[in-house]
């Protein structure tokens, strides 16, 4: 097959499964959108909640997604090898372990949410807003963990596309959701903006149980009988997804918690500062949903290839998806540096919001090139199940680089919340440089080793 049909043949494989995950993560991650949209028009106070308290778990969840997303890796080798035994119970063990991890996510959320009155100077009403708001969204951890668990094994397995409607649909009830239990309908409490952490939680379980179901009973994936023989928790089971998924972990945790620390520093300098952060990072978030999809679909086809023993082929494969990535983001950032105004007008008409959030958000344009092509390489190197080194790349790239030089920017010359993106943007391509070169040095050992 010529190089350019094969090119399109595999991003077509790609997409097949990146598409409709896409669209079903962007549907989640819009549940965080839609919330900052609604609390954005009670009041700023309830802007700032939303925006700290989302912060505050996004940090405490995607660090935890580091066991869900080892399960694709696992499940894909084992898909690609035809061990469809093997894939049934390494599945089945990864809910076990994702609902303990989900647990003590959950208990993570409610403790920050208790001591959150000792760091913040806020009044009174907006730090109560934000600790409700923790409780609520803390109820729905453990069904969102496993949830991502799910997911793994329905892009390692090929079929995404009833994932994208469960997405899409939990979306849709997030809404009506979110409107009763602000505003206190029906004769609900009025929460404001902390009702938006109670609404998430409802949306998680139904994204859980719908995905479930349909795993268990649709026609295409009866053949794995992932209800059947279930057995009770195995440590040894656990042990490949725990040894994969710690430094994926610790990954997640370093390219978060830059996000969160800068929140923090922050969050002392006024409501204004963490709303036009909240804004600016939910309008990031749903647009890293491309390159984090592709990320995800890329780990699975390379798995896949590896379990069939085809090297060469696993290495083509990311070579199309990082291309394919880049010219995407190049589109989405073009847009979105033109487009940042009208955008910011969907969240806020407070006139500072826009003022700072329309800088930012240039910033933010300027990074997703880089920022998808070192999702896309993190991600194609978790399907050759090589994850230590990318999370000291992470390690070295945003919080020696992103957290220290922006620390520095920010207070010690003075350029405040745009010395932060600035060494976001630094961070991010040295990330993307280094990620890429590991990842040609790796597939080309993998073709020439026996």
């Amino acid at each position: 097959m010529q190089t350019k049909k094969r090119f399109f043949y595999e991003l077509y494989l790609i997409l097949i499964i990146a598409l409709p995950m896409m669209i079903a993560q962007v549907a989640q991650v819009g549940t965080g959108f839609v919330d900052t949209l609604m609390a954005g028009h009670v009041s700023r106070g309830d802007l700032a909640a939303v925006g700290f308290g989302s912060s505050v778990f996004a940090t405490i969840y995607i660090t935890l997604l580091g066991f869900p997303t080892a399960l694709n890796p696992l499940l894909s080798h084992a898909f690609g090898a035809k061990r469809f035994d093997e894939l049934r119970h390494t599945t089945q063990q990864g809910v076990w372990l994702c609902l303990l991890v989900g647990l003590l996510g959950a208990l993570l959320v409610a403790l920050t949410a208790i001591i959150l009155p000792n760091f913040l100077n806020w009044d009174e009403k907006t730090v109560r807003t934000t600790q409700l708001y923790l409780y609520g969204i803390a109820l729905g951890m453990p069904a969102s963990i496993v949830g991502r668990a799910l997911q793994s094994f329905a892009a390692a397995v090929g079929r995404t596309q009833e994932m994208m409607w469960i997405g899409i649909l939990g979306l849709l009830l997030n809404i009506p959701l979110n409107y009763v239990l602000i505003y206190g309908v029906w004769g609900l409490p009025k929460l404001g903006g902390a009702g938006c952490g109670f609404a998430s939680a409802v949306v998680f379980y139904f994204n859980m149980i719908g995905l479930w179901l349909c795993l268990s009973y649709h026609t295409y994936f009866k053949k794995f009988a992932l209800n059947q023989a279930f057995r009770l928790p195995e440590y040894q089971a656990f042990k490949p997804i725990l040894q994969l998924g710690t430094p994926i972990c610790f990954s997640f945790f370093i390219e978060v918690s830059l996000f969160t620390f800068i929140s923090l520093l922050i969050a002392r300098s006024g409501e204004e500062f963490v709303a036009v952060q909240q804004v600016v990072m939910t309008i990031s978030g749903v647009l890293y949903m491309l390159p984090q999809s592709l990320g995800a679909a890329v780990a699975a086809r390379i798995g896949q290839s590896l379990g069939a023993k085809q090297r060469q082929r696993a290495a083509f494969i990311a070579q199309v998806c990082i291309i394919a990535g880049a010219v995407g983001a190049l589109l989405v950032g073009v847009l979105l540096g033109v487009f940042r105004l009208p955008v910011l007008q969907l969240f806020s008409t407070d006139e500072t919001v826009l003022k700072l959030g329309r800088d930012i958000l240039l910033l933010a344009a300027a990074y997703q090139v880089v920022d998808a092509v070192q999702t896309i390489a993190a991600g194609a190197l978790r399907g050759y199940k090589a994850t230590k080194v990318p999370m000291m790349i992470h390690f070295t790239a945003f919080w020696l680089l992103g957290l220290g030089l922006g620390a520095y920017l920010c207070f010690g010359i003075g350029l405040g919340l745009h010395g932060f993106w600035y060494a976001l943007v630094v961070a991010l391509t040295a990330a993307a440089v280094l990620l890429t070169a590991y990842l040609y040095y790796l597939a080309r050992y993998m073709i020439h080793s026996r």
